[in-house]
């Protein structure tokens, strides 16, 4: 039951940063939610994330991008190559669900970040 407890508010924690993220378009605000995000791991946050990625205060601003991606890469979503350099994860390593994810956020995901790259 003490586990069920400790559980519990941080699920609310997560879905109120998500509604937050939902709400806002202040850049320095999705990058402290993004940041919230990525640290919580709950794969709740990996649509509204992606819906985020093609957002201009993302892509206009380097360090929002970082947040954004950041939290995707900490989410198994996507995977970095240095500063600022990401891209989702090829589509044999997603789950299921998040390829379904990318597929129906169609263009909210900037085709830059699915271009895949060899490391």
């Amino acid at each position: 039951m003490t586990a069920k407890l400790e559980i519990r508010p941080a699920t609310a924690a997560v879905a109120e940063l998500i509604a937050r993220l939902a709400s806002t378009t202040g850049a320095r605000e999705i990058e402290g939610i993004a940041d919230q995000l990525g640290a919580a791991g709950d794969r709740s946050a990996i649509r509204p994330l992606l819906a985020h990625l093609g957002d201009c205060h993302v892509q206009e601003d380097p360090d929002v991008e970082d947040a954004v991606c950041g939290a995707l890469v900490a989410l198994d979503v996507m995977r970095t190559f240095g500063n600022c350099s990401f891209a989702v994860r090829p589509r044999h390593l997603l789950a299921s669900d998040v390829v379904e994810m990318i597929t129906e956020l169609g263009p909210a995901v900037p085709m830059r970040y699915l271009i895949a790259r060899q490391v």
